[in-house]
């Protein structure tokens, strides 16, 4: 769906630097008229938002604090929006770990599919500090979806038992 989300997005005149494991999405990527980038960090050292779209929490971390990670670059006051689908408590430890650098995150598993992804058709469903979602917010605007979000900090986020 990161392939689909990242040309709509473009598309909607926002300017997008796509980063893969695979060279090859992020080469059509760059045909189609994106920006490309080889590490997380390098793709994040100028942005105000970044999204990751990846399957899981593992995932997520690498690409945050791994090595070459988004958290190495990314500007102070940048917002970090991890949509893959994880457990709440591993979501506000991310978050926790990413706001004590002072940039911000938000959790937003997003549901739709690769087709409804690249029409900008996704739904999104998002928790997160009101800073994080005021800071968030002027770019998701934009976007062509069905949103349900929660401004709760993600520390009050209610746990599954």
């Amino acid at each position: 769906m990161g392939f689909g989300m990242a040309t709509s997005l473009r598309r909607a005149g926002f300017e997008v630097t796509g980063c893969d494991v695979s060279a090859d999405s992020v080469a059509r990527f760059v045909a189609d008229g994106g920006k490309g980038a080889r590490t997380p960090a390098e793709a994040a050292k100028v942005a105000d938002v970044v999204v990751s779209v990846v399957v899981n929490a593992a995932q997520t971390e690498t690409i945050l604090f791994g090595a070459n990670g988004a958290a190495e670059t990314l500007p102070e006051g940048a917002v970090f929006i991890s949509s893959a689908t994880m457990d709440p408590d591993v979501a506000r430890r991310l978050a926790t770990q990413l706001e004590a650098t002072g940039r911000l995150y938000l959790d937003a598993p997003i549901s739709g599919g690769a087709q409804r992804a690249a029409q900008g058709e996704l739904t999104i469903l998002a928790s997160g500090s009101p800073a994080a979602f005021a800071k968030a917010r002027p770019r998701s605007m934009r976007w062509r979806q069905n949103s349900m979000n929660s401004a709760m900090p993600q520390a009050r986020v209610p746990r599954s038992r």
